[in-house]
């Protein structure tokens, strides 16, 4: 796709370009297709850029004219989004796309019979040939030596008029007849479908974009597998875990191995599974243990995420501080890690009767009887 910028030769006579059509672009003419051909390019096509530039590039071949060029508009104001055109003779168009939204488009029949009915039209359907030479919007075609012109609406059920197909053609060409119109009107449909779908993807693409920048913000690794353990995303604190694994085989196997349990007690159980591995303690520069759980996700719970992470990264429980001591929310931060009460014991350095009697108390205060609900209620229930 070829930029064209024509700022330095029109500025001086008629002003700044508006900015949609500083990234506007003539593109050349394609190879010939078939129509169907063409309209199932444009519905696979995933970027709206590509799509707009094979439109133009194509279209030629199916409706006859010197000048296309599709718009897109903005829902509120009507102004040019995105533009791309082609022109045969490409010497005075950049002037009339220029002319044509600081002077034509206000005073554009066709277009304001596109933008108020929704439909396909020509002037020749509006107006006679003596008023049509005669109209102030007919000043502004001769700037690109244009006389007949046909547009037709793109349109979404939920945003309305999304854009315009726009054809022209000089006045020793034949005027568009109402083939032109039901053939463009069908094609009209088609593009309207698949910029809508390139929209809704691209936007799709947006939103993963900003939960990848949520994932990577936070020091928990994050990882999504399928069922078979393939990996499908890794956050920076999980890449940098990976890395560490690529240098550190007994790291490496200490991980997969825990995965690979994770994983086959999901298949079996369809439960929260979580285990708190010993590392070697020269791993990651941190801590001797990381905590790993996994949970099947997805609609059809087809994926499985799984979150490691080291003390420092522990969940927090100072919510509970009116009910459980200091030492108390420790312990009770290590079990939710996965840990052992032996575990617990070596990590805070204190014998397993104190580790036992610290998590009866727990027991107490929270009202449960056991581990699993002494967790559920902490975290799912809190």
């Amino acid at each position: 796709m070829l930029s064209w910028s024509w700022k330095t030769d029109r500025e001086a006579q008629q002003g700044p370009i508006p900015a949609a059509l500083e990234h506007s672009a003539l593109v050349p003419a394609a190879e010939a297709t078939d129509l169907m051909t063409f309209l199932a390019k444009l519905h696979k096509t995933t970027d709206i850029d590509l799509l707009l530039s094979t439109y133009v590039s194509i279209i030629g071949g199916f409706v006859p004219a010197p000048a296309v060029a599709i718009y897109l508009l903005d829902a509120d104001t009507g102004k040019p989004t995105k533009l791309a055109a082609h022109c045969i003779d490409g010497q005075h168009f950049p002037s009339f796309l220029s002319a044509y939204e600081q002077h034509g488009r206000k005073c554009d029949p066709v277009y304001s019979r596109v933008s108020s009915q929704l439909e396909t039209t020509t002037n020749r359907l509006l107006l006679k040939r003596d008023m049509w030479v005669h109209h102030p919007f007919h000043r502004v075609l001769s700037v690109g030596s244009l006389h007949h012109i046909l547009e037709a609406p793109l349109v979404t059920s939920d945003k309305g008029l999304m854009g315009t197909l726009n054809f022209g053609r000089p006045a020793t060409q034949p005027h568009f007849d109402n083939d032109d119109v039901t053939l463009v009107d069908r094609i009209a449909q088609h593009v309207s479908i698949a910029i809508g779908h390139t929209a809704e993807l691209n936007e799709l693409r947006g939103r993963d974009a900003a939960w990848d920048e949520v994932f990577d913000a936070i020091n928990t690794g994050v990882m999504i597998t399928d069922g078979r353990g393939d990996i499908q995303f890794l956050n920076v604190a999980a890449r940098h875990l990976f890395q560490q694994c690529d240098v550190d085989e007994e790291l490496n196997d200490c991980i997969s191995g825990a995965l690979r349990n994770n994983l086959q007690t999901l298949r079996l159980r369809s439960t929260h599974t979580a285990q708190c591995l010993q590392l070697p303690r020269r791993s990651l520069n941190r801590s001797a243990y990381l905590t790993m759980n996994s949970v099947l996700v997805g609609h059809n719970r087809e994926l499985v995420a799984t979150f490691w992470y080291q003390p420092g990264q522990d969940p927090n429980f100072e919510y509970l501080h009116d009910l459980l001591t200091p030492r108390e929310i420790k312990v009770l931060e290590l079990l939710a890690q996965g840990m052992e009460n032996k575990q617990i014991a070596e990590f805070l350095t204190v014998s397993l009767d104190t580790v036992k009697s610290h998590l009866k108390r727990i027991f107490s205060k929270m009202g449960v009887a056991s581990r699993a609900q002494l967790l559920s209620q902490v975290f799912y229930q809190s």
